[in-house]
This record gives structure tokens, C-alpha cells and sequence, in this order.
């Protein structure tokens, strides 16, 4: 077996083992559990124990978590006045991310750890409650993926350098869906945001709500309103990203959009 592919082992055995919340000591003992008692080389003695697993994670194990993070980095963090959000439910879904200003955009991940098939429900999901959807995926995976997608899904690509880098390329721009779903939009949303941002009075069921709104409602108002909800509820946390990436470790960033705190504090 190659040295990258025990590499490959030991990040996915690392990846299963980490928690944001272990103390240093922690992550460093099952490091070495892992190796035998010896840190690699590819742990970089100028770094903290947990940035040296930080990055051979990113390196040797591309999995969700190290795709959406190093596409956090390179793309929607090179961007402003917008809205991002982790693991949004989405009918019968969850959406890896989206993002929200004037156009609302779901992104899906598929990396070459991950199976097809549940593709077509959640593209259907996203479909119903975003105004453009886009599929993550590696270059190679590509053509693999592409009978599942419907024509107006945007795709971006990425493949990794010989040094562990992530490039991202835009290969397809996403056309604006015609398959909004008002009923799945305010789905998505919880009695109390219909209440406050729809000025829809409190019925007895989220149904009842729902219909109330609908009935009261044009979809085009539905879709406007539903975006400024998301972009309210979720702007402390991702502001807190943005403020704090430099500071949060990249398998890090989802702990600590849902969590909001010092990062300071968290890697004593």
C-alpha cells in the first residue's frame, strides 16, 4: 500500500476521531495513537498540533467538511452583502450551503467519497425553494453526476494540486429556476418567522399558517420575504465567519457558525 493511501487512512480514521471541542492534549494523543507513537512529517513543527491536523486533513481526506470549507475559502468568502448558511432542511433534504442576498443559492456536494443516489430528490428539493442551485464535484466525478442534473443547474468543479490545494472552477452557470414552490419555501420556515416577517397571525398549526399566507400573498412576495427571513436569522452567524476565519480552523468553520464562540477560547 501507497504512502498516500495510508495517508488517506489515517486522515479518514483522524476525521471520524475529531471533535472542536477536545482539548489540545486530546488531539494530539489520538495523533499519535493513530501513528504509532510517532508524528509524521507532514505535521509541520511550526504549528500548533491541531493546525498540523487541520491541514493534513485538508490534504489527504476529501471529504464534505474539507470541500465546503476550502470553497468557503476560495469563493464565498472572497465576496460580500451576502448570507451564508450550513446545513439548511430543505424538504426532504439538506443543503450543504447556501447563500443569500438578492438571489438565493443552494450548492450541493458531491464528493468523490459520495454516491449519486440521492441526487435527484435533493436537487428537486432545492429546486422547489431556491432561485439558482449549483452542484460542487470534482472534475473527474463530472460526467458521473451530469444524468442526474436538470439543465438549469450550475456546476462548479475543483481538483487538488500535487501540494493538497483545492481549485474551484465555475464549469456551468445556473439558470434561474421555474420550479419555486411557495408551500416549500415557507416549509422551510418556523411558526415564529411566519408570524414576524409574514405579519401572519398565530394559528393553531404551521399549516394553517402557511395556507393563511399563501392565500394573502403573491409568490413573487413569498420568495422576496422568504430571502430577508434567512438573511435575518442567519447574518449574526455567518457575520461571526467572516469576522473570525482567520482564527477558526477551516474543519472548524460549521461548529463554530452554530456555536458563535471565541475561537480563543475553544483552542486553549
Amino acid at each position: 500500500m501507497s504512502k498516500k493511501s495510508n495517508y488517506f487512512e489515517n486522515a479518514q480514521l483522524l476525521s471520524n476521531q475529531y471533535s472542536t471541542f477536545l482539548s489540545n492534549e486530546s488531539v494530539e494523543k489520538k495523533i499519535l495513537e493513530v501513528f504509532d507513537g510517532h508524528l509524521p512529517n507532514q505535521f509541520n513543527s511550526d504549528l500548533t498540533i491541531r493546525e498540523s491536523l487541520n491541514e493534513f486533513l485538508l490534504s489527504y481526506y476529501p471529504n464534505e467538511t474539507s470541500i465546503k470549507a476550502t470553497f468557503i475559502n476560495n469563493i464565498l468568502l472572497k465576496r460580500n452583502n451576502h448570507v451564508s448558511i450550513f446545513e439548511l432542511n430543505v424538504g426532504k433534504s439538506r443543503v450543504d450551503l447556501c447563500k443569500i442576498n438578492g438571489t438565493s443559492i443552494a450548492y450541493e456536494i458531491k464528493t468523490d467519497l459520495d454516491t449519486p443516489k440521492r441526487l435527484g430528490q435533493q436537487m428537486n428539493d432545492y429546486f422547489q425553494a431556491f432561485d439558482e442551485v449549483y452542484l460542487i464535484c470534482s472534475s473527474k466525478n463530472l460526467n458521473n453526476l451530469l444524468p442526474h442534473l436538470q439543465e438549469e443547474c450550475g456546476v462548479y468543479t475543483y481538483y487538488t494540486t500535487k501540494t493538497g490545494r483545492y481549485i474551484f472552477k465555475k464549469h456551468r452557470q445556473a439558470v434561474t429556476s421555474n420550479y419555486i414552490s411557495p408551500l416549500a419555501q415557507l416549509s422551510i420556515l418556523t411558526k415564529k418567522d411566519l408570524f414576524s416577517f409574514f405579519n401572519c397571525p398565530h394559528l393553531e398549526t404551521k399549516d394553517a399558517m402557511i395556507n393563511f399566507i399563501i392565500s394573502h400573498t403573491t409568490n413573487k412576495e413569498i420568495n422576496k420575504i422568504f430571502k430577508l427571513c434567512l438573511k435575518n436569522k442567519f447574518h449574526d452567524n455567518w457575520e461571526f465567519i467572516v469576522k473570525n476565519h482567520a482564527d477558526i480552523l477551516e474543519i472548524d468553520y460549521q461548529w463554530f457558525f452554530k456555536n458563535l464562540l471565541p475561537p480563543k477560547i475553544v483552542y486553549l
